[in-house]
């Protein structure tokens, strides 16, 4: 746990230091100093502004958080509107950065009659930080079975950096590249968490075409601990979409799990996902609205799971 925790916190603080440092056209330059203009030198400058400036007054600090949340708001929606703007599939990770409330339900049949509910489905809080990166301060899924069945409980804490490398809207390239690190800490019950924690470093690509894109990810899920039983396994996923009248938007996924090691080593697992969105509705200012639903069908013989319902809602900002 120590060891994955030093190894989030390293890869975390070197893409945001390389954020900083990549050069963005979209970021203002600097105003010259004005401190050797003629008339006045800059000490004269700086005595004047120290005079003229107000004490720390409350009013004065509720004014400068003020301006810092819309200069952030600011730069969140200058850099949300610098990448295209699809929705997100229902399986396949977009590689979008985003401001965005999500919450997902699942539904799948299980053993003698009983049905599986997993209420969170691995998302929560996406949080936009600089013009390259976003956070995802996740909700640990809960695991219900009805009528009967084991007992319920919580799963792990899901976690995640998306670091964009490259991007465009449409009508310039409606393209994206960005790298994503997910991981998840061992915070769930003994039954529905891994026990250990595990990394899931992803690329995420998409190209759109007018209203048609596909977007693409392609991830490997390295348990830092008790491997023989967690095994590691490589990750497809691909989404097509169409953006239909009505907001409306038809998609079909591809979602690929090669087993490399662990008690399913040498499996193949692929699921097709079709599956319809709904979105965005404007609900004020700044809020948006979005849903979708689908249904995963196992085309494998090996499954671990088959005829899920997923179902997605989400508040974007």
């Amino acid at each position: 746990m120590k060891l994955a925790v030093r190894i989030i916190t390293l890869t975390c603080a070197a893409l945001l230091l390389a954020a900083k440092a990549w050069p963005d056209q979209h970021r203002p330059e600097k105003l010259e100093s004005t401190s050797g203009s003629p008339g006045g030198s800059g000490g004269d400058c700086y005595a004047a502004q120290d005079e003229a400036s107000p004490q720390n007054s409350p009013e004065t600090e509720k004014k400068k958080g003020r301006s810092l949340f819309r200069s952030w708001f600011h730069m969140a929606t200058e850099t949300q509107a610098n990448q295209p703007d699809w929705l997100s599939p229902l399986a396949t990770t977009s590689g979008r950065l985003k401001q965005e409330l999500r919450y997902d339900i699942w539904d799948q049949p299980s053993t003698l009659g009983n049905r599986t509910f997993q209420f969170g489905g691995g998302k929560g809080f996406e949080f936009i930080t600089s013009s390259r990166t976003q956070i995802l301060a996740g909700i640990p899924s809960y695991t219900l079975h009805s009528p009967n069945g084991a007992p319920s409980g919580f799963g792990d804490l899901p976690l995640m950096l998306k670091f964009r490398i490259g991007s465009a809207g449409r009508g310039e390239g409606n393209y994206l590249l960005t790298f994503i690190l997910g991981a998840t800490a061992p915070t769930g019950s003994s039954r529905y968490g891994a026990g250990d924690a595990v990394l899931t470093p992803t690329l995420a690509v998409g190209k759109g075409w007018g209203r048609f894109d596909v977007q693409s990810t392609f991830a490997a899920n390295l348990p830092t601990g008790n491997t023989a039983k967690l095994g590691r396994q490589l990750q497809w996923n691909t989404a097509f979409q169409y953006q239909a009248a009505w907001k409306l938007w038809p998609e079909l996924e591809v979602n690929s799990t090669l087993y490399k090691t662990g008690p399913n080593a040498g499996n193949k697992l692929v699921f097709l996902t079709p599956g319809l969105g709904f979105g965005r509705v404007r609900l004020g200012k700044a809020f948006r609205f979005s849903s979708a639903a689908g249904l995963q069908i196992a085309v494998t013989r090996f499954h671990t799971y088959d005829h899920r319902w997923m179902f997605s809602e989400r508040i974007s900002f």
